[in-house]
């Protein structure tokens, strides 16, 4: 499992969790249908967990010399940072908003508890602070723990962020905010962690899909309480979502091997380029698309928004997110 950038299914599954969250967006926003955002749900754990699974390799570099600890932070931040930036400036300008509420989404604080914020005008930011949160703190641990066996060291991180996560149970804490807390959601990148270590054991395709047919039998009680859910059910409602994430990411990589043509390997590469911008940037395209009100048909309204983000994505990445890549700094050793 080494060669996972290599593996053009995650790609797609990649390109199906940007995408995913966009479509959502754009029928919760613009047309107010409830399920598209318990759908949405589910792409965004999509990348959580997915997150986790290819990020393993060079945490492991890491673990191994912890030389590397520099380097880890400088290609994540380089690679995560200058992008969210520009997104953010964009939103700022968009809703004229340049106070103390942009400063807490500069430093990704602004799910750190909650009503942090006054206004959440830059809503999907909290996955990120989760990402970035993540970087920080896990290697850390790493760093601090590297006597210890990896395995122990991402079990220990666990049971710190689960701890934290039942003890809210407690608290009465906002439901929204037990869901997209910064510090409430570390554990869905962990799990992917996990699922990389474990890949070759949990790799039963049968079983994978029975056990996800299971998952969607029981989210049919969560979708129809969606706005009710707390406590242990909330609790409960995240795990099976990062669970039925496991499940995917098993499905799309042996799902690899039926895949030959070198051009829909390529088409599947640049979804995955995609992803980050179309994150990033998406609800800005709803707002614009949404104020177009003398576009009457609903359907070319939507293929005009794919089209839109499919095309400012291809560019943002060749333009921008390409050339931060290519000039990040490597790591010392290789991950043999």
């Amino acid at each position: 499992m080494n060669e996972i950038k290599n593996i053009s299914t995650l790609d797609l599954f990649r390109g199906v969790a940007g995408y995913g969250v966009a479509i959502s967006h754009y029928f919760f926003y613009l047309y107010k249908i409830n399920i598209f955002q318990f759908y949405s749900i589910f792409f965004v754990e999509f990348f959580f967990v997915l997150s986790g699974f290819v990020l393993y390799p060079q945490l492991k570099k890491v673990y191994r010399d912890t030389k590397n600890l520099k380097i880890f932070y400088a290609r994540r931040w380089l690679r995560t940072i200058p992008p969210y930036f520009i997104a953010l400036a964009c939103y700022s300008l968009l809703f004229n908003k340049f106070d103390s509420d942009t400063v807490k989404y500069l430093f990704f604080v602004q799910k750190i508890t909650d009503n942090f914020v006054q206004e959440d005008y830059f809503s999907v930011a909290w996955s990120l602070s989760v990402e970035e949160f993540f970087y920080l703190f896990f290697p850390i641990f790493l760093f601090m723990l590297n006597k210890k066996r990896f395995l122990n060291i991402i079990l220990f991180f666990l049971g710190i962020v689960y701890f934290y996560k039942i003890a809210h149970l407690y608290f009465n804490v906002d439901q929204e905010f037990y869901r997209i807390g910064t510090f409430l959601r570390l554990d869905a990148i962990a799990f992917g962690v996990l699922l990389r270590i474990y890949f070759n054991k949990v790799n039963n395709n049968y079983l994978n899909i029975i056990t996800g047919f299971i998952i969607l039998f029981l989210m049919d009680y969560f979708v129809n309480n969606l706005t009710t859910l707390n406590g242990l059910d909330l609790f409960l409602f995240i795990f099976l979502v990062q669970s039925f994430s496991i499940n995917m990411i098993i499905l799309f990589i042996n799902f690899e091997k039926y895949i030959i043509n070198k051009r829909i390997k390529d088409f599947f590469s640049l979804l995955s380029k995609q992803t980050y911008s179309i994150y990033l940037f998406h609800l800005f395209f709803v707002h614009f698309i949404g104020s177009m009100t003398f576009i009457n048909n609903h359907f070319f309204s939507f293929i005009l928004y794919l089209a839109s983000l499919f095309l400012f994505s291809t560019l943002f990445y060749l333009l921008i997110e390409k050339i931060i890549i290519k000039n990040r700094p490597s790591y010392i050793n290789k991950l043999s």
